[in-house]
């Protein structure tokens, strides 16, 4: 079985993080992705990890591309290969408008903005010298110095139908996420229209999934955790239209009415037990593993199972997932 590991920007030791990379390729994981959002930068992290490893294939996931102007981000995807060449893989995305406001960036048009942007991106890549003189990004003659051990594979994070079917007309892979195994069908079904509009079919496309998991025998612990991550998701503009599209807005019409009051504690209450059993995998290993293959029947490919993005996720959390998932 392919399988990814995710884990979280939480500025954990590096050396926690180094022994768990090294854990994770031993037992024969295919891919290792790291994420951003106001801690560890994603590409830098990448880069240092394709150095400490010999074979797993290490991914940015996503680069957030509000953040950095494709120019940039081809450097950064440039200077990964040429220390592991071939190995690294570069996700991209549009993250959520949170984000952006941390980082004082305005949120606009992101289906638009991804077509650019990956459009630039492979360009640049690819050797040739990017001029433009309209839209989002106007570079002048920009041309790399340097010239990639091959083609990288660009997967893009997608939530939302317009996005999947980007995905299907322009990607390499998808980055799905915050989904039950329920909606992955679907998921599957938006792709598949934009390939076909492009030419292409859903077997061109590496369907990977990332799938948050706590491998911990107490139940109720593990609930209460994960509510506290979900909490938080459920206040991203990004993630609020797949939630209300998957079934969940009473529960979220509840969540945000008690987060609005200030009453943090309440909105992790109104998530009931049945939200965080559809959009993560938690329990001891042996229900995990078949949690796990309920993504993999619905048509995931490539799933990554990723420690849930809190400070609260320690070391042996992630090396219980090694554990757990390693062949």
């Amino acid at each position: 079985m392919r399988i990814g590991l995710g884990l979280p920007p939480t500025g954990h030791h590096f050396e926690v993080y180094q022994q768990v990379a090294r854990q994770a390729e031993e037992r024969g994981f295919e891919s290792l992705w790291f994420g951003e959002a106001w801690g560890t930068e994603t590409s830098t992290l990448v880069t240092a990890f394709l150095a400490t490893t010999q074979r797993i294939h290490v991914g940015t996931g996503i680069i957030s591309l509000y953040l950095r102007p494709p120019t940039l981000t081809a450097m950064q995807a440039a200077s990964m290969d040429l220390v592991a060449p071939g190995r690294a893989r570069l996700g991209i995305g549009v993250s959520t408008r949170n984000i952006n406001t941390f980082h004082g960036i305005a949120w606009d048009r992101p289906v638009a903005r991804t077509r650019e942007y990956v459009d630039i991106v492979r360009r640049v890549l690819a050797g040739e010298r990017v001029t433009r003189t309209d839209g989002f990004y106007r570079p002048q003659g920009f041309r790399l110095s340097l010239r990639l051990s091959g083609a990288m594979p660009i997967y893009l994070a997608a939530v939302n139908p317009r996005m999947l079917q980007l995905v299907g007309e322009i990607a390499d892979g998808v980055l799905l996420a915050w989904l039950p195994a329920r909606q992955i069908p679907h998921s599957l079904a938006e792709i598949a229209k934009g390939a076909e509009r492009a030419g292409r079919s859903l077997s061109d496309i590496d369907i990977g999934c990332y799938v948050h998991t706590l491998v911990k025998q107490d139940r109720e612990q593990a609930l209460r955790q994960l509510r506290h991550v979900l909490v938080g998701y459920c206040q991203a503009n990004t993630y609020i239209q797949g939630f209300r599209r998957f079934g969940y807005s009473d529960i979220l019409d509840e969540v945000h009415a008690r987060w609005q009051a200030g009453d943090r504690k309440g909105a992790e209450e109104s998530i009931p037990d049945s939200m965080v059993e559809e959009l993560f995998v938690f329990g001891p290993p042996e229900d995990c593993r078949a949690q796990l293959g309920h993504f993999i029947d619905a048509g995931v490919e490539h799933p990554i199972v990723a420690s849930p993005p809190t400070s609260q996720i320690t070391g042996e959390d992630m090396h219980m997932l090694v554990e757990t998932f390693g062949q």
